[in-house]
């Protein structure tokens, strides 16, 4: 996953950012940039698209003279489509594991498990989580390893 990013600092160059730092470096101004407060264009699934698109920003850049105004929710490419420049927001283990329990109803407990994993729940995150749903009674446990929904 990739993301293109505009540095808020010199508004002059965009930029490639792959998820999981917590700040980068812009290339021109060298400038140190909380990765948490970016205005993003993405994502996008592979690099090449994620360099086309950065092409197409920093040509609008050198077209309206170096400036780029950060305020903006969502940008114009120069094929007049709107790009949405916040990453979306991820959601919590918690909202995940109520997910997949409504999508699939009751669940083996691994097999639930194997799901929230696959959508960026870490094994120890889920049972944590899942303790705490099962105290607060919102998911229960019909049989032995297996959950659901109240």
């Amino acid at each position: 996953m990739y993301y293109v990013f505009v540095c808020p600092t010199c508004q002059r160059h965009a930029q490639l950012w792959k998820p999981g730092a917590k700040t980068v470096g812009c290339q021109g101004c060298r400038a140190q940039i909380q990765t948490n407060s970016l205005r993003v264009f993405g994502p996008f699934e592979t690099h090449a698209e994620a360099v086309e698109k950065r092409s197409a920003v920093q040509a609008e850049l050198s077209q309206t003279s170096g400036t780029f105004n950060q305020n903006k929710s969502a940008m114009t490419t120069p094929s007049g489509k709107k790009v949405q420049m916040k990453p979306p927001k991820a959601k919590k283990p918690r909202q995940i594991i109520v997910d997949v329990l409504k999508e699939n109803g009751t669940m083996i407990v691994a097999d639930c498990e194997y799901y929230c994993m696959e959508r960026g729940v870490d094994s120890e995150a889920f049972q944590k989580v899942l303790a705490k749903l099962i105290e607060a009674g919102e998911v229960y446990r019909p049989d032995k390893g297996l959950v659901a929904l109240v």
